[in-house]
């Protein structure tokens, strides 16, 4: 091969490995998003999101249903998955999937764990470490995160 060839042949592959970068990358890409957010605007119905609130309404069945709250409004979450076990009413929770305009179909779904709490001081595991601070403000200084997905 000539070198034009080279060049052009190189040209075309790092042209093609861009755009699957790119096209993976973009579905990938989820915008957080509060149970506000969904309910006053009707922008993100059809759209893959991670919705951030507290747990409350839990229902353990299969699926696992409950609602996401941020005080003002709330939003209905199906997770067809395993129930994390730091999974309680009042935790705060990421579930991402595709929103509906009613409620949102989760895929994955991450517990937040209290600041200083580790899985084994969680109160309903029966094991609760004394120095285990109950105040918790919705500070995003998470020290451990819970993912679980049904992938």
């Amino acid at each position: 091969m000539n070198r034009k060839v080279k060049l052009i042949v190189g040209s075309v592959g790092i042209g093609v490995l861009i755009t699957i970068l790119a096209l993976t990358t973009m579905g990938s890409a989820a915008e957080f998003v509060t149970p506000t957010d969904l309910t006053e605007s009707d922008e993100h119905e059809g759209d893959f999101v991670k919705l951030e609130g507290n747990v409350q309404a839990l229902e353990d069945g299969d699926p696992i249903e409950f609602d996401v709250t941020d005080g003002n409004y709330s939003v209905g979450v199906v997770y067809d998955g395993g129930m994390p076990e730091t999974m309680s009413e009042g935790r705060v929770v990421v579930a991402e999937g595709h929103f509906d305009g009613a409620e949102l179909e989760a895929s994955d779904l991450t517990v937040r764990a209290h600041e200083g709490e580790h899985p084994d001081d969680h109160p309903d595991t029966g094991t609760h470490n004394e120095s285990h601070n109950d105040s918790y403000d919705d500070g995003y200084e998470d020290s451990y995160d819970e993912t679980t997905s049904d992938e």
